[in-house]
């Protein structure tokens, strides 16, 4: 067995999804099935211990020089930084794709919405964001996060207080992902160390979708003793998240939001975004054009 030698930590909707389906096809890149094991953010997870970690998602860990987990949230929370320090030392590669904030909260918004988490219009929910997320309430807390999961510097500063800026590769979804993806999927593999293989690299995963079956995504969210029972009849939590995952991704279909005015973009940037984008730009010394 191994554990993980690199992390995708984020952002969240900001083309991870994409980046893990492309790099589990390469012969030298072991990722677990599942894709967010959640280990390090999600304090009742994190309470298994390092051990359980190993051996639930990387005991098939074989040849691969590259063992990696993909949880965008981690660049979130707060104490996954000095656990991961803690667990997995400090030569870990970090790999984290930066997404204009506020197209991140708007996909982030209409994800929770289709999930039936969101009830307000997107303006009202940001506004109310600071006096309905709660810690204490985990799920919740990161559900409703819109703004918060877009303070890129906040969060980046964390991970540089404890790993060297050259283990960080920092990815800008505009103009390197999505704009420039052969280039950008050639800096990954020499960061990595590994190979070009010619493995497809124009997959576009997490398309904007809503649910087909609205009485399967109410029946999923309820809880009571049928949970008990799946529990006792499928104890491992990595097989229940995989049957879990495949139920929601046979139960969306793709659809076409509404779309975001220029302006409206750019009043709730300089709301709610501006500074920390600002103080970002000096601490990567690059511009990153989300606001022009």
């Amino acid at each position: 067995m191994s554990l993980p030698n690199f992390m995708c930590i984020g952002a969240a909707k900001s083309g991870t999804t994409s980046l893990y389906d492309i790099l589990k096809q390469h012969s030298d890149v072991f990722i677990p099935s599942f894709k967010e094991p959640h280990f390090f953010d999600i304090p009742a997870v994190y309470k298994n211990g390092i051990n359980w970690y190993e051996r639930t998602y990387f005991k098939n860990v074989r040849h691969e020089t590259c063992v990696g987990d993909f949880t965008p949230t981690y660049l979130f929370e707060a104490d996954a930084p000095q656990r991961i320090f803690n667990d997995l030392g400090k030569d870990v590669k970090f790999i984290m794709i930066l997404r204009n904030p506020v197209d991140r909260a708007y996909s982030h918004y209409l994800h929770s919405v289709r999930d039936q988490h969101e009830s307000l219009s997107f303006s009202e929910a940001l506004k109310a964001e600071s006096s309905r997320i709660n810690k204490e309430e985990y799920l919740t807390f990161l559900r409703l996060s819109y703004v918060n999961q877009g303070l890129y510097f906040e969060m980046l500063s964390r991970y540089y207080a404890l790993f060297p800026k050259e283990q960080f590769l920092i990815i800008n979804f505009e103009a390197e992902f999505i704009g420039k993806r052969e280039d950008t999927m050639i800096r990954i593999f020499k960061f990595l160390g590994i190979k070009d293989e010619g493995i497809n690299i124009n997959i576009k995963s997490n398309p904007a979708s809503k649910a087909r079956l609205q009485w399967l995504k109410k029946l999923m969210k309820k809880t009571g003793w049928w949970r008990v029972v799946i529990k006792n009849m499928i104890p491992s939590l990595k097989i229940r998240q995989i049957i879990k995952n495949k139920i929601q991704r046979a139960n969306i279909s793709a659809f076409t939001p509404h779309q975001l005015s220029e302006e409206e973009k750019s009043v709730l940037y300089n709301r709610y975004f501006e500074k920390d984008v600002r103080n970002l730009e000096l601490l990567l010394n690059q511009k990153m054009y989300w606001n022009r």
